[in-house]
Formats: structure tokens, C-alpha cells, sequence
């Protein structure tokens, strides 16, 4: 029997149809993305980051330790195909839907993120915009460019780096 995962597209449409969703801002390099909240479960000092440089051209900057779990850490820039990338200053822990085994990964943040109520209202679809393999969409949302990641597409190219 195939189970169907939920993409974040589909709960996004979902919660604004039906009132207000409630959304992370979550500060990248030069990016914001935009989540509904249950897709992340905690936010960590990156302090706690240990790195690594086997798979770090990948995207895979090393593991934390989160709930007496391993998991890795990745920076959603180098999965999108960007070169730069600044020393993360936080971690998000984010739920994996698509993962198998693995529940969680981290998610490179540059800033503490910010919490939201979102109406579709507020939302500006930049359909024409250009995105990268990673990202779903791009919007305007008051006056900020926002990126709705692809996840489905983050923790593929996540298990196949692992």
C-alpha cells in the first residue's frame, strides 16, 4: 500500500483557505524561507554544530546532536545550487516527511527565525520568478521576498548525499 506524503504546497493551500496559516520565517543567506510551523520542531544555537567536511560541497555541514539524536545539518543554499554560503548562527530542526529511518534534519539558519499568521491575502505569488531545484514557489510577503522550499526535493537530494 504507497502512502502519500504531504507536500508543504498542499498545506500551505490548505491552511489559507480555510483562515490564517501559521508560518516560520526562516532567515537563510540572502534568502527567507517561508514553512507552516509544524514543519519545524526546534530551534538550536549553532554553536552546537559539528562539523564536518566530507560532504560539506554537498550541502551536508555536520551533525547535532537534538533529543539524544544525531542528525545532519544542511545548508538549503549549496542543495539549491548556490556557491555562497555564511557560518550558520542557528539550527532549525525540521521534520522529515520523506525520510524513512531518518525523522530529522537541521536546517543552516543565519538569524533567529520569526513567527507569523498568514492570510492568502497578504501572499504575492511571483509566479514568473525564477527558483531554484529546491524551492517551490517565490512570494511577497509584506514587502519581503519569501522562497516556499520544496521539501520533498530538499530531503531527496538529502538521502541521496547521506
Amino acid at each position: 500500500m504507497a502512502t502519500q506524503a504531504i507536500t508543504l504546497s498542499q498545506t500551505t493551500l490548505l491552511s489559507a483557505t480555510t483562515g490564517k496559516l501559521e508560518v516560520y520565517i526562516l532567515p537563510i543567506w540572502q534568502k527567507k524561507l517561508l514553512l507552516p510551523t509544524v514543519a519545524v520542531v526546534d530551534i538550536l544555537p549553532a554553536s552546537q554544530l559539528k562539523t564536518t567536511k566530507k560532504n560539506k560541497k554537498v550541502g551536508i555541514l555536520g551533525q547535532i546532536v537534538w533529543e539524544q539524536e544525531t542528525i545532519p545539518v544542511i545548508a538549503f543554499e549549496t542543495f539549491n545550487g548556490e556557491s555562497q554560503t555564511a557560518e550558520p548562527q542557528k539550527i532549525a530542526i525540521m521534520v522529515a516527511v520523506t525520510l524513512g529511518e531518518l525523522q530529522y534534519y537541521g536546517l543552516a539558519l543565519q538569524a533567529e527565525p520569526i513567527t507569523a499568521k498568514v492570510k492568502i491575502a497578504e501572499i504575492e505569488d511571483l509566479e514568473q520568478a525564477t527558483i531554484g531545484p529546491m524551492e517551490y514557489l517565490q512570494i511577497r510577503y509584506q514587502n519581503q521576498l519569501c522562497v516556499i522550499p520544496d521539501l520533498d526535493a530538499v530531503e531527496q537530494n538529502l538521502a541521496k548525499n547521506l
